[in-house]
């Protein structure tokens, strides 16, 4: 799927705007990257439209792996928290149509429980 069919999709399942549904894009596929393993984080960028495959090679540092989402979009976007969790799980389901069922789940192992609980 391209890089504006997933911004797309996030538009049409959470009502977000365009800029929003890129951001809540954006910063899903960078906090879940940097809680993958060097060859998980490579698959899961291999597998991403090419705009999104630089962020999802960022190199985590321990500010990153600390910092929650909801937390990050809220002031990234100055939007409260129900509409945060709602648009970044709509960009995490958008994600999970790029994979199939067992890469998911290969990918949401590696994540900590929080963000689990957070993006599904």
């Amino acid at each position: 799927m391209k890089y504006h069919l997933l911004i797309k999709k996030i538009h049409s399942m959470a009502g977000a705007r365009a800029d929003e549904s890129q951001d809540a894009l954006e910063l899903v596929v960078e906090n879940v990257a940097v809680h993958l393993t060097d060859r998980t984080r490579r698959g899961f960028a291999a597998k991403l439209p090419q705009e999104l495959q630089a962020a999802a090679m960022m190199v985590p540092t321990a500010g990153a792996i600390e910092d929650d989402i909801i937390e990050q979009y809220m002031d990234l976007e100055d939007v409260d928290e129900h509409r945060a969790r709602h648009y970044l799980q709509a960009a995490w389901q958008a994600i999970c149509e790029l994979f199939d069922r067992e890469s998911v789940d290969d990918i949401t192992a590696e994540l900590p429980r929080k963000m689990i609980a957070v993006l599904q």
